[in-house]
């Protein structure tokens, strides 16, 4: 009776709101031409959550509350329903979101570098005629506290940057944009005294100097991130910017198919691993407290 009466609404729910969210968000991104900042990515879907569950809470209420239903078990499934839902559901549908972002994003396809026009944003280039001068980057180089999950390290950056220029018109115009290249690496104070960042900065700048650039598929906008206004700032330093063409890019040589179907996977995986558990205690806690009680 558990599993009929209050485990499986709850998880038909959860894929009903992650469906809802998936078909508003790939709406928004195939429609909506814009790189938003990486905390959106979040408050999208826990929006649009908390406006589908508003929309149907009638008949959440009268599936998932007994017939005796009274104010206060009212009260008690809508702060479960209205806080925990939404907010599990933009975690589940982080991989998603990036899944419909390779799928729907807009793809700008041109020969030269040229033919990018000013404040043009679009979410992936693909490109024939572009050109990358390494002796043209600007290092930078910063140390941060690590996450939650890395206490007592300290979050090693380099971050570097160069100009895109066309074949023929190299050094003879303003960059039309730039490639951002991204290290990182988490080290102790300890190791840090030791100058074992040194020796990671090395090898990273190494790396780089033998990276084939011409391998790359398309060009990615960069993440609207701190690293990103990092990136921005030193592209505005950068002999070769001029207002209007500072968009940035990283380079990628796996096909957004691929990418796409790796990112959906991942959210399968997510859902079996942290998604039924917390639905099945979500359940549980609903059973005991609004059914078995009332």
């Amino acid at each position: 009776m558990f599993f009929k009466k209050v485990f499986l609404p709850i998880l038909f729910l959860e894929f009903a709101i992650l469906i809802f969210v998936s078909i508003c968000y790939g709406f928004m991104v195939y429609t909506w031409n814009a790189i938003w900042p990486e905390w959106t990515a979040n408050l999208i879907p826990i929006l649009i959550s908390l406006l589908f569950l508003f929309l149907i809470k009638n008949k959440i209420f009268g599936i998932l509350l007994p017939d005796n239903e009274d104010g206060k078990s009212v009260r008690k499934l809508t702060v479960i329903l209205f806080l925990f839902l939404p907010i599990l559901s933009a975690v589940l549908f982080s991989p998603i979101s990036q899944s419909l972002r390779y799928n729907l994003g807009k793809v700008l396809t041109i020969n030269s570098i040229n033919d990018l026009k000013r404040y043009e944003t679009p979410a992936f280039v693909q490109v024939n005629d572009w050109y990358v001068d390494r002796m043209r980057v600007i290092p930078l180089k910063t140390v941060s506290k690590a996450s939650y999950f890395g206490l007592g390290k300290h979050t090693v950056n380099l971050l570097l940057i160069v100009p895109i220029f066309s074949n023929d018109q190299a050094y003879r115009s303003y960059a039309r944009a730039f490639l951002a290249f991204e290290y990182e690496e988490e080290f102790t104070g300890k190791e840090l005294s030791e100058g074992k960042d040194e020796t990671f900065i090395n090898g990273s700048l190494t790396h780089f100097k033998r990276m084939n650039i011409r391998d790359f598929r398309y060009l990615e906008a960069y993440p609207r991130n701190e690293k990103h206004m990092a990136f921005i700032r030193m592209a505005q330093i950068h002999n070769y910017f001029e207002s209007g063409f500072g968009n940035v890019y990283k380079g990628q040589e796996v096909d957004r198919d691929i990418l796409s179907a790796h990112f959906l996977k991942y959210f399968l995986f997510l859902f079996v691993v942290l998604g039924i558990p917390i639905l099945f205690l979500l359940s549980g806690i609903i059973w005991k407290y609004l059914w078995k009680t009332s």
